[in-house]
């Protein structure tokens, strides 16, 4: 894995879990996440799609291209992922930095 953002890597913590994918085209996906690449190319099984017209159909398989993602809503479980604490941290550091150089200007 080369050095991919946190929300390809949150991708890849949810593989085995359910998630649901929204296409550009308005189709939406909803199945197990088998597997997930740094395009954002993936695999679903046991999925179930919904076109545009409200039509419902299962799959047993389907294979996503990343370029046709909209978007993708992942399991809550994830909100503890070892990613965001990176985050986190990353940000309270930032923080802390821009208190010391921001002082405290603005005089009245």
């Amino acid at each position: 894995m080369s050095s991919v953002g946190i929300p390809i890597k949150l991708l890849y913590e949810a593989e085995g879990m359910k998630v649901t994918v929204e296409m550009k085209n308005g189709e939406i996906y909803r199945g197990l996440l088998l597997n997930a690449e740094d395009t954002m190319n993936m695999t679903l099984s046991e999925v179930v799609r919904t076109a545009r017209n409200g039509q419902v159909s299962k799959l047993p398989t389907v294979y996503l291209r990343g370029s046709g993602v909209r978007f993708i809503a992942l399991p809550d479980l994830l909100r503890n992922a070892p990613a965001f604490k990176k985050v986190a941290s990353m940000k309270a550091k930032m923080e802390a930095e821009r208190g010391v150089v921001g002082g405290g200007g603005g005089g009245g």
